[in-house]
């Protein structure tokens, strides 16, 4: 019962507001913070996952390029990990302003449909090249595409979100906020583990 009302007290602490309806400095501050950590151990994962760097570093000849550049010979080997920490960090302090600026009840509901979101995607486009591979009578390699399920899962997670009641997002809200960075970090090593087993 006693972590309940704590549960129920930090939530309530995210949506105060003085008496002019505007979240105070304090909570600015929180909301800030949850939502940078969050935001940019996702976005790092989605940059990895689609190969989106800022720039990439060619440390052997000392040259940064911009955006994704692939190694021309006697380069050596590409980093591009900086770029996709600077890319990571840049977008999550937008978000995370973002998140400072709109209401509790509307972040909440954006944190409903991310989440849901993050489970559509990759649902809709393995349900999509199952059943396209099944039925095809062509060259189906679009499929490999991450953007073919974009369209479905967008669709989809909006009407999800929209039937969503505001009390159900309120409750579980704040254990979305643990578990969501946790499986994106998941996703991360999962694809980073064929590095560590050569």
């Amino acid at each position: 019962m006693t972590q309940t009302l704590d549960v129920d007290e930090r939530v309530s602490q995210l949506d105060s507001s003085d008496a002019t309806g505007m979240p105070t400095s304090a909570t600015r501050t929180r909301t800030f913070a949850i939502t940078f950590g969050i935001a940019f151990a996702l976005l790092y994962t989605v940059y990895e996952r689609l190969n989106w760097p800022l720039f990439t570093y060619q440390p052997a000849v000392g040259r940064l390029y911009f955006w994704l550049h692939r190694p021309l010979s006697g380069e050596g080997p590409p980093m591009y990990w900086y770029g996709w920490i600077v890319l990571a960090a840049a977008t999550a302090l937008m978000v995370a302003w973002i998140a400072t600026m709109i209401s509790g009840q509307w972040l909440r509901r954006a944190t409903v449909f991310c989440c849901i979101l993050a489970a559509l995607w990759p649902a809709s486009l393995a349900a999509l090249r199952i059943f396209i591979r099944d039925w095809a009578t062509f060259d189906a390699d679009f499929l490999n595409s991450v953007w073919v399920a974009a369209i479905p899962a967008f669709v989809g997670t909006a009407a999800i979100t929209y039937f969503v009641p505001s009390r159900l997002a309120e409750r579980v809200w704040t254990s979305w906020l643990l578990v969501v960075p946790i499986g994106g970090l998941v996703v991360l090593g999962s694809s980073l583990l064929q590095y560590f087993l050569r």
